[in-house]
């Protein structure tokens, strides 16, 4: 399997899920968060969940519509308890995406584990040999990145905007935008939560240029 990482623009896209235990629960939730369009193939679930569910624009069908979904959408999601029908839907889906949650030889897409610490969004994927070390080192990362580590970020956004209407030059940019990630006073004022201040204070050096 030739795998490599990527971040997939999944608004109005066509995802099909067949199957809602908490590994489908899951999938459509982070599916319908992107905006994409999501239909559901399951013989049960819970009404809270169904509504749930309906109320973020999921539309549910019957096993008969099968086929002609698998048609219509870019990414299938098979996750039902039966393994052998997981095995039937990603064979016949086999042209398009999929992910098929029992097995990682019948998927050409994985789903890995994410989670958003404010503007950085980190995906862990240990090759499904280890689910309990992806939730562990899941929370090393959540400990390590700090409320610095983000108003950094957010300074180096309003930096980028402010050098690219002042400066021209790319490699320009650049050395300030180091330059600037390592001065101690701005830092400083990032450690005591001074965004704000420290915004005033980078536009302030930029506008001396």
């Amino acid at each position: 399997m030739g795998l490599t990482s990527l971040f997939l623009d999944m608004e109005n896209k066509n995802v099909l899920v067949i199957g809602t235990g908490s590994v489908g629960i899951r999938r459509t939730r982070r599916f319908l968060d992107t905006g994409a369009n999501v239909s559901i193939i399951t013989k049960d679930l819970d009404e809270k969940i169904m509504k749930e569910f309906q109320d973020k624009g999921a539309a549910f069908y019957e096993e008969e519509y099968l086929d002609e979904l698998i048609d219509t959408c870019d990414l299938v999601v098979v996750a039902t308890n039966d393994l052998e029908l997981n095995q039937e839907i990603s064979i016949k889906a086999q042209d398009k995406l999929v992910n098929c949650a029992s097995d990682i030889s019948l998927s050409n897409v994985i789903v890995p584990s994410t989670f958003n610490i404010g503007p950085v969004t980190v995906s862990l994927y240990t090759g499904s040999k280890s689910p309990l070390m992806a939730k562990e080192l899941r929370k090393k990362i959540q400990e390590i990145i700090t409320e610095e580590d983000i108003m950094n970020i957010e300074l180096q956004e309003y930096l980028r905007a402010l050098l690219k209407e002042h400066v021209p030059n790319q490699e320009t940019r650049k050395q300030y935008m180091i330059s600037i990630n390592s001065n101690s006073e701005i830092q400083e004022l990032i450690k005591n939560g001074n965004l704000e201040e420290a915004k005033n204070y980078v536009k302030n050096i930029i506008l001396d240029i």
